[in-house]
């Protein structure tokens, strides 16, 4: 049996693109030296924003993964399909932007560059995808053996998880720096680069996501029934976020976690609400629909888009170049790779099934007397 579609998680994950985007445009920007403080301050509180983008995505994959594997898993096809739209088209990007960012000697030692995501600054990402998706069998497992406890069991796993995870980040150098030492001996900077970005030091926000798909409605129905709290909860800790960010306040870790997390959940709510929104959602369906390849393509983009606006418009105004290589970039990216989708075999780049041109033939039909 079909089950019903997610839409506010189409949202999400455009929303996800999206701040993706705002971070290398208007976050970049925002460190350059000698900035107006208007300037300053709205691109920060734009990257403030925008900066969840990764432990959403990372919610959303443990929401879609688990919602359609929960009950029925073939892990030969679960692999095959891991394979065809994920690794290969990962690969591929891989080395163009190797060769479009200017980082050709990567090649040199290319399968550990891609294990370690480093095509490109911004593939780390995928780097600790494809490990996660490596293990997700295994963690399936553990689940549902989890999810058949009573529900004070399961609520006091997720909390001890809670803790874990914040004990984890609070030592995150240092279990990064010994275990790399302990596989590698002498590590390079490319293989320190392969524990940085493990998953485990970004476990929680997929767990966040495993609760929800496995308890959606009654998840759902709690969230919408305390979406006062949640908003004010968000307002309260963006402002600690953005302090933070221009170094008013000192860094709180618990604070952080819990930004990360509200901010999922707000945005969530966000898009529940949205989806009432047709137009909206069209819209944002399209950008989540392809944003797996333009999150791989968007930094080229970036690049691209953001040196022809301060050429042809001779400009240095770095608050209009981000607000314009950002709404560019969104729109742009997701059409190219769309564009891109309608080319035989194009899956192996998109990671998206082909595109087929519909063609609509109207009959006209002649009643004879």
């Amino acid at each position: 049996m079909k089950r019903e579609r997610l839409n506010e998680i189409d949202i999400l994950r455009g929303i996800a693109f999206i701040f993706v985007v705002v971070q290398h445009t208007l976050g970049g920007f925002s460190n350059i030296k000698g900035l107006p403080y208007s300037s300053y301050t709205v691109m920060k509180i734009m990257y403030v924003m925008g900066k969840p983008a990764v432990p959403m995505f990372l919610f959303i994959s443990a929401v879609a993964l688990f919602y359609v594997s929960f009950n029925n898993f073939d892990w030969k096809k679960y692999y095959a399909k891991r394979i065809k739209y994920i690794l290969i088209p990962y690969v591929i990007w891989s080395a163009i932007n190797m060769i479009k960012l200017g980082n050709e000697e990567r090649f040199k030692d290319f399968i550990v560059q891609v294990i370690a995501g480093n095509g490109a600054f911004h593939l780390w990402y995928m780097g600790m995808a494809l490990g996660l998706y490596l293990i997700f069998p295994i963690i399936l497992w553990i689940a549902k053996r989890i999810h058949s406890l009573d529900i004070k069991i399961r609520t006091s796993i997720f909390v001890l998880l809670l803790c874990l995870y914040y004990q984890i980040s609070k030592y995150q150098s240092v279990i990064s720096d010994n275990t790399a030492r302990f596989i590698f001996g002498t590590p390079t900077e490319v293989q320190q680069r392969i524990i940085n970005i493990s998953i485990l030091f970004w476990f929680i926000y997929f767990v966040l996501g495993v609760y929800l798909a496995l308890n959606y409605g009654y998840i759902k129905k709690k969230l919408v029934e305390f979406k006062v709290g949640i908003y004010g909860a968000y307002g309260l800790l963006f402002i600690y976020a953005y302090l933070n960010e221009i170094n008013k306040v000192k860094y709180v870790r618990i604070l952080s976690l819990l930004y990360m997390i509200v901010s999922i959940l707000a945005f969530y709510l966000i898009s529940v609400k949205l989806v009432e929104k047709v137009k909206v959602y069209k819209s944002m369906k399209f950008i989540g629909d392809y944003s797996f390849a333009s999150y791989m393509a968007h930094v080229i983009v970036i690049n691209y888009v953001a040196n022809d606006i301060m050429i042809r418009f001779n400009t240095r105004n770095y608050l209009i170049v981000g607000v314009l290589t950002l709404i560019i970039t969104v729109v742009v990216t997701p059409v190219f790779i769309k564009l891109i989708s309608f080319i035989p075999f194009s899956e192996y780049i998109t990671g998206s099934k082909v595109s087929r041109k519909k063609f609509i033939i109207k009959e006209e039909y002649s009643k004879t007397a």
